[in-house]
């Protein structure tokens, strides 16, 4: 099993996992899981276990770079679509991410292979989480949307959004969000309106590494 890495905090407070929470520019922190999830997947692959969290944005910034969200508005600067102004990101498609990972893979010194599957997830994942490599999925869900529960328990209503798998338990996905070691509902996941996408990221050429 691949954990995500630990952050630690000016407290001495160790995550389970980055959070695009911490960025500082709104429109970043509201549309970077899928930057999150792909950085994070790096940091696995290269062995790199915990970061202050000053470090690690620094890393999440550099990140961006490569897996970009896709943001409408011209130097934050409203546009019109369909007539109306609108400024705000739509988040990090799935071709973005691909893209962007190989690429923020490449300028770290290797590559990276990436396997996408769609069906028979409940009898896939335990084998992908078993070679130990990262396991990320996105989930969208715009008519009913999906809850990701975070330890206190509180419930985060989501439609669209990239989290790191971490283990499955009967009906309960556990997964990387926030920071947080968070689960989710195999049944609701399981939902005819819920389009679910997996990527397993594995190292392909391990070059110059430091």
């Amino acid at each position: 099993m691949s954990l995500p890495p630990r952050i630690i905090d000016r407290y001495g407070h160790k995550s389970f996992g980055g959070s695009q929470m911490w960025i500082k520019d709104e429109m970043l922190k509201g549309s970077s899981c899928g930057v999150i999830a792909g950085l994070d997947s790096l940091m696995r692959l290269k062995g790199e276990e915990e970061f202050s969290r000053e470090d690690y944005l620094n890393r999440v910034a550099e990140a961006t770079e490569y897996i970009r969200p896709l943001i409408i508005g011209k130097n934050r600067e409203k546009r019109k679509i369909f007539g109306k102004e609108f400024m705000g990101s739509l988040g990090v498609s799935a071709h973005r991410f691909k893209k962007g990972v190989k690429l923020l893979a490449l300028k770290e010194g290797f590559k990276v292979r990436i396997k996408s599957f769609r069906f028979g997830w409940l009898k896939k994942i335990p084998e992908y989480l078993e070679k130990g490599d990262p396991l990320v999925m996105l989930f969208t869900a715009p008519r009913t949307n999906v809850s990701v529960e975070e330890p206190s328990g509180y419930k985060t209503m989501c439609s669209y959004h990239w989290v790191t798998i971490t283990g499955l338990e009967g009906d309960t996905l556990w997964v990387s969000s926030w920071g947080n070691k968070c689960k989710m509902s195999v049944k609701e996941l399981k939902r005819f309106s819920v389009i679910l996408h997996f990527y397993s990221i594995s190292m392909e050429k391990r070059d110059n590494i430091v």
